[in-house]
């Protein structure tokens, strides 16, 4: 319950660019070790496989945000895929950005919903039944993009779903705040 309030939340700051970006120095592996152990510890019948060890020790982002970030995916990798107890997720430097994987292999998303998927209150067909508000993703997807990096989904129905994020890992943005502008 508290999730989708936060998210809620989170959107209406959004909409009156109340939300700032932070960039500090902080480790993506500390925030994913703790967002999987609070999924785990609410989800006792999901495992989080994490595979972690190619990714820099340390970027600069918002922890609170990129907990948000996180926390969000893992949920819904969670809720997506109630008969499949795995959820992976790897991470690996790739240029100047750190690049993490989510991946489940629940029911899938239909190919002709996933250009939709990052718009704000949009709920995939095969989300019928499944609780959620259709903000989640938009708001995962603006967090994202106000550090500078991109997010893509790939999936199809029955065959799991794979979200990959891209944030760059530079200390250049440290100096700056970013608003949200709604």
């Amino acid at each position: 319950m508290l999730e989708p309030m936060e998210s809620i939340l989170a959107a209406g700051r959004l909409d009156h660019g109340r939300i700032t970006i932070v960039p500090k120095p902080c480790s993506i592996a500390e925030i994913v070790e703790t967002c999987s152990a609070r999924q785990e510890s609410i989800w006792r019948s999901h495992r989080f496989l994490l595979e972690l060890d190619r990714i820099p020790q340390t970027i600069y982002g918002d922890r609170p945000a990129l907990d948000q970030v996180f926390g969000n995916l893992f949920s819904n990798a969670v809720k997506y895929a109630p008969e499949s107890p795995n959820v992976h997720v790897t991470g690996w430097q790739e240029g100047e950005s750190v690049c993490n994987t989510v991946r489940d292999e629940g029911i899938g998303i239909d190919a002709d919903d996933l250009p939709k998927m990052f718009q704000r209150y949009f709920r995939a067909r095969s989300s019928t039944g499944i609780a959620g508000t259709g903000i989640g993703l938009n708001l995962v997807k603006q967090i994202v993009e106000l550090h500078g990096g991109t997010i893509q989904v790939a999936s199809s129905r029955g065959n799991g779903t794979t979200v990959t994020l891209r944030i760059p890992i530079g200390a250049e943005t440290s100096d700056e705040m970013r608003v949200a502008t709604g």
